[in-house]
C-alpha cells in the first residue's frame, strides 16, 4: 500500500530505464484559470506489485515546458503512477482523496496516454510558536495534520510540515483543501537526538490553540488557495525521563550493538519521530529526553555480529519486557525513569 506523507519513499531502485518504446505525454494546467503551468516537476514511477505490497521502481523526472507539456519516452510496457509538484499548488495526486492513485498503463494497445492534468492552488497555514515564557521559540517542528478516514488511529494524517525561525514563525504551504490540526513539537534532526540522558525537561507535542489533548485542538478548515495566518500558541514543556534496559537474543545472551527503537503510540501522541539508540557491547541501552506517554519499543539485532560494526539487519523481531510473553512491546512513561527493561530481538 502506498504511504502518505512519505508517498514517494518506496524503496526506489535507481536503475536504468528500458528502451522498449512506450510513451506517456501530458499537459499541466491551472484548475481555475486553465493557464498552462510551466516549471512543474513531474515524476513517473513504475508500479510493482509483490506479495508484501506495492512498490515503485525506476523513477524518472521531467519539468514541464512553458506550455505545461511533458513527455516520457522509452518506457517499458508496465503500469506507472504520476506525481506532480509545483510551488503554490497542491501536489498531484491527492493521496488522501477518494480511491488509490490512478495507474497509467503502457502496453501494446495503449502506448501513449496523453494526459490533461489540472492542479489546484495550495492552501497555506502560517503563524508563530511561543514558549511558556511568552518568547518566540525557534527550531520547532510544526506539522499540519489533515482529517482522513484512510489512515491513522486518530483520524488525521501528517501532510505538511515546517520549522520555526528565530522569530518563532512558521509557514506550511501547498496544502490540499480539507480540515487540519496544527501541532508543534521538538525538532529532532534525527532519531539519535534522544540519546542524551541529562535533560530534565522537553517540549511536548502541543496542538493549536495550546493543548496536549487532540480532542481539545481547534480544527482549521482550508479551501483551495486559502491562506490562514496568525495561528499563534505556546508549546508546553514537560518533564523528561530515561528509558533503559538490555537487549538479548532468544537464548538470553546480550545482543551487542543491537538497534533499539522507541516509537510514540499514535493513538495517544502527536509526535512522529522515533527515538533510537545502539546497545553497548554488553547489550545495555539508554534513551533519554522521553516525554510522558505510551510507546512501542523494539530491537533489531546487529547483522554483522559483535565484532562487525553496525551492519544491515534484515530480521524481524519480537520483544519481551521484564519476562512478559513475546509480542509487540508497549511501555508507558509517566513520572519517573523506566529502567530494567529486557528487549528480545529475534530473527524471522
Amino acid at each position: 500500500m502506498f504511504g502518505l506523507s512519505v508517498f514517494w519513499l518506496f524503496l526506489l531502485a535507481a536503475q536504468g530505464s528500458s528502451t522498449s518504446g512506450g510513451r506517456i505525454t501530458g499537459r499541466v494546467t491551472d484548475a481555475v484559470s486553465g493557464a498552462p503551468i510551466g516549471g512543474a516537476r513531474v515524476t513517473l514511477t513504475m508500479v510493482v506489485d509483490v506479495p508484501g505490497g506495492t512498490f515503485g521502481r525506476r523513477p524518472r523526472q521531467s519539468i514541464t515546458d512553458p506550455d505545461g507539456a511533458f513527455a516520457f519516452d522509452g518506457l517499458e510496457l508496465a503500469q506507472y503512477i504520476l506525481n506532480i509538484e509545483k510551488t503554490g499548488f497542491a501536489s498531484y495526486p491527492d493521496v488522501l482523496g477518494d480511491g488509490p492513485p490512478e495507474r497509467l498503463t503502457v502496453d501494446t494497445n495503449h502506448q501513449d496516454p496523453q494526459l490533461q492534468i489540472a492542479l489546484k492552488k495550495g492552501a497555506v497555514v502560517a503563524g508563530r510558536i511561543l514558549n511558556t515564557a511568552g518568547e518566540p521559540q525557534a527550531d520547532l517542528d510544526v506539522s499540519a495534520l489533515r482529517r482522513t478516514d484512510k489512515v491513522g488511529p486518530l483520524g488525521f494524517a501528517q501532510i505538511g510540515n515546517a520549522h520555526t525561525n528565530d522569530l518563532g514563525e512558521f509557514r506550511v504551504a501547498g496544502l490540499a483543501a480539507g480540515d487540519y490540526l496544527i501541532v508543534a513539537a521538538a525538532n529532532r534532526r534525527g532519531p539519535f537526538d534522544a540519546i542524551q540522558t541529562g535533560t530534565t525537561t522537553t517540549f511536548a507535542p502541543t496542538y493549536f490553540p495550546g493543548t496536549l489533548d487532540q480532542n481539545a485542538a481547534r480544527i482549521i478548515t482550508l479551501a483551495p488557495g486559502q491562506a490562514v495566518t496568525g495561528v499563534e500558541f505556546a508549546i508546553a514543556t514537560v518533564a523528561a525521563f530515561g528509558v533503559s534496559g538490555i537487549v538479548v537474543d532468544q537464548g538470553g545472551r546480550p545482543s551487542p550493538h543491537a538497534m533499539v527503537t522507541l516509537r510514540p503510540d499514535m493513538r495517544t501522541s502527536a509526535s512522529f519521530m522515533p527515538m533510537m539508540a545502539m546497545a553497548d557491547d554488553d547489550g545495555t541501552f539508554t534513551i533519554g529526553e522521553v516525554a510522558p506517554g505510551t510507546y512501542h519499543i523494539n530491537a533489531t539485532a546487529n547483522a554483522a555480529g559483535p565484532a562487525g560494526g553496525i551492519g544491515v539487519a534484515s530480521f524481524g523481531f519480537v520483544e519481551t519486557l521484564d519476562g512478559a510473553p513475546s509480542g509487540p512491546g508497549t511501555i508507558t512513561v509517566s513520572s519517573a525513569d523506566l529502567t530494567g527493561l529486557t528487549v528480545v530481538a529475534n530473527r524471522r
